[in-house]
């Protein structure tokens, strides 16, 4: 019965990411976008963005929970690494985002309005990034954005890479247009129209990828990364995230206010906090009392065990009005950061240099941590603090890839990109949660399930394309 309450609390939660824009933007900005054509430029950008922001919360509500960042306040949740098929990322992508996209395209190439366009490009191949860390095997190719094709085939893992990088340099191309006779601007709710940024988007995201290519070898390589990245983000106010409002708040204010009333779902996860309480680095960090709310007795911050539904004593809130740097009513929910860009670097310079660090991978390593530390609000004072210590200064001949992604792990709490990072490096930092899901045989979980909506509607497809959980994804082999 317990169980049956904490998934009707989650599925209310997912509901509630899954609202529609109008109640962002005001007005009938939400009418239909997916029965018509006829909708505007103005209105398409704002629910393709809206629609994106929100599936990335969505994958994040399960997928922070695979990789301990939190946790579930119940015994065999989704921390012990349970079945899930992400019906809302799903159905996002190919209801909301993907038919919407595709029809600014269409309308942006006939009406001379390129910039509209290089957005719409960049928007799809975050959205198929997302989507192919999920589930692996996505359709695209033939996933019409009229609904005309009710069975698409899946393009394969590597076949959706390339579609995304070569949609970001299109996208690239479009946004550096000279003239464009529409040009967005308060419709676009995440950079109001500044295509530099955009641009910036794009090389980053790119790097994104590339870096997960890079250790399949071929065509890819660390060098390709740091090229993009030379072109990508140079500043935290560049970053990819959704500001939200007081008429349609951040979805995680949402879980923070269901535990502050009673309707505990998650909160902190025990790895997580052990990293920010000094237990495993040996330094308390600063980021701690911004984004948590220490209760009880205990001198430090503590997590729940992973899959056993107890040991925490942290909450979202502190049961009046702050909810946490993350947590706030208004707090914006990132997608892409610059902190991201700094140690995406860092791993590429090791990567390049043998797996071993060098001064370029050290002093990009640390200003990743300082990006973060900035962006959460950390004093001046407590950063250097922090940054100096020798924990975390560690010189460059000492700097492992396991502390370069434990600092990456908490500078991306409640991102999805932190899954693809622990399943890129083995889960080594990690270990497996109680209960843990016995369908995978000890092993840790690699993927989504296809929705219900799939295997039931296209079901010859989806099973040719269905593997165990534990099994890994292309881009990891």
């Amino acid at each position: 019965m317990q169980k049956n309450i904490f998934q009707i609390i989650l599925l209310a939660v997912i509901v509630l990411f899954s609202s529609g824009c109008e109640d962002y933007l005001g007005g009938d900005t939400n009418i239909d976008p997916n029965k018509t054509n006829d909708a505007s430029l103005n209105t398409l950008l704002p629910t393709i963005l809206y629609y994106t922001a929100q599936s990335t919360a969505s994958n994040a509500s399960i997928s922070s929970q695979y990789i301990q960042q939190i946790g579930s306040l119940v015994a065999s949740g989704s921390d012990a690494q349970l079945r899930n098929t992400f019906d809302g990322q799903w159905s996002n992508l190919y209801l909301s985002i993907l038919p919407n996209a595709n029809i600014i395209i269409e309308k942006s190439t006939a009406n001379n309005a390129p910039h509209y366009a290089g957005i719409a490009k960049i928007v799809i191949a975050y959205n198929l990034g997302l989507a192919t860390a999920t589930w692996e095997n996505v359709p695209y190719s033939q996933a019409d954005n009229q609904l005309t094709n009710l069975y698409p085939a899946y393009d394969t893992q590597e076949s959706v890479y390339a579609s995304a990088i070569s949609l970001i340099d299109q996208g690239i191309q479009d946004l550096s247009a000279t003239e464009s006779l529409f040009k967005p601007g308060t419709d676009d709710i995440v950079y109001k129209g500044s295509t530099d940024k955009w641009i910036k988007l794009g090389y980053t995201l790119k790097a994104r990828y590339l870096l997960h290519l890079a250790s399949k070898g071929g065509n890819y390589s660390p060098s390709q990364v740091l090229d993009a990245l030379a072109n990508g983000m140079k500043s935290n106010s560049e970053d990819f995230q959704l500001v939200y409002t007081d008429r349609n708040f951040n979805p995680w204010y949402a879980v923070a206010l269901a535990n502050n009333t009673g309707n505990l779902t998650t909160t902190f996860g025990g790895f997580f906090m052990d990293l920010m309480n000094g237990t495993v680095q040996g330094v308390v960090d600063p980021r701690a009392s911004l984004i948590a709310y220490k209760s009880g007795t205990d001198s430090i911050y503590h997590g729940t065990l992973a899959g056993a539904g107890s040991g925490a004593n942290t909450a979202y809130n502190n049961k009046t009005s702050f909810f946490g740097w993350y947590n706030d009513l208004l707090s914006p929910l990132q997608m892409v950061t610059y902190s991201e860009a700094k140690f995406i670097e860092a791993e590429a310079e090791m990567m390049k240099n043998g797996g071993n660090a060098n001064d370029a991978a050290y002093t990009a390593y640390l200003n990743g941590i300082k990006a973060n530390l900035s962006k959460i609000g950390v004093s001046s004072s407590a950063s250097d603090a922090f940054i100096n210590d020798s924990h975390i200064s560690v010189g460059s001949s000492n700097l492992t890839i396991n502390q370069l992604i434990n600092e990456k792990y908490k500078a991306l709490f409640l991102n999805p990109e932190a899954w693809m990072d622990q399943r890129r490096h083995q889960y080594t930092t990690l270990q497996l949660p109680q209960n843990h899901n016995p369908d995978l045989n000890g092993l840790w979980i690699q993927r989504g399930a296809y929705p219900i909506s799939e295997t039931s509607r296209n079901t010859d497809e989806a099973a040719k394309n269905m593997k165990d959980l534990s099994a890994k994804m292309w881009i990891i082999n």
